[in-house]
């Protein structure tokens, strides 16, 4: 496989570690419902050699969040890419049930403020 140069391939227009965080308080279920689907995204990450130290966060708060190997495999695998076009947009359906308009704003902007290397958010 080829190396990764260091740098973010996350492009994020909404902040998912934000919105994870508001479901699992409202939901039981929704931590093992996510986890089930990100565990499929670890281990197809594995499979591709893809290495979340291999790049760099947009921020401190963005350092563990799994879009870095989705992005990557969306690049690399074209069976990952079909799972996704059928997983993601129901797991946006279901996460999305549980937030309100102004929390999904408010991760929108978020995503953006992220962008900036020396953005920190106490808030969470």
């Amino acid at each position: 496989m080829d190396a990764r140069p260091l740098a973010s391939t996350a492009s994020c227009k909404i902040c998912t570690i934000r919105l994870e965080r508001l479901c699992y308080q409202r939901a039981w279920w929704f931590r093992i419902f996510r986890e089930i689907l990100a565990s499929g995204i670890r281990i197809f990450a594995m499979a591709y050699l893809i290495r979340p130290k291999d790049y760099l966060a947009r921020s401190p708060m963005c350092f563990k969040c799994i879009r870095f190997r989705k992005n990557a495999l969306k690049e690399r695998s074209a069976l990952f890419n079909w799972l996704n076009s059928y997983l993601n947009p129901m797991f946006n359906r279901v996460r999305d049930s549980l937030l309100t308009v102004e929390e999904l704003d408010n991760a929108g902007a978020l995503a953006r403020r992220a962008a900036d290397r020396d953005f920190l958010d106490f808030t969470q």
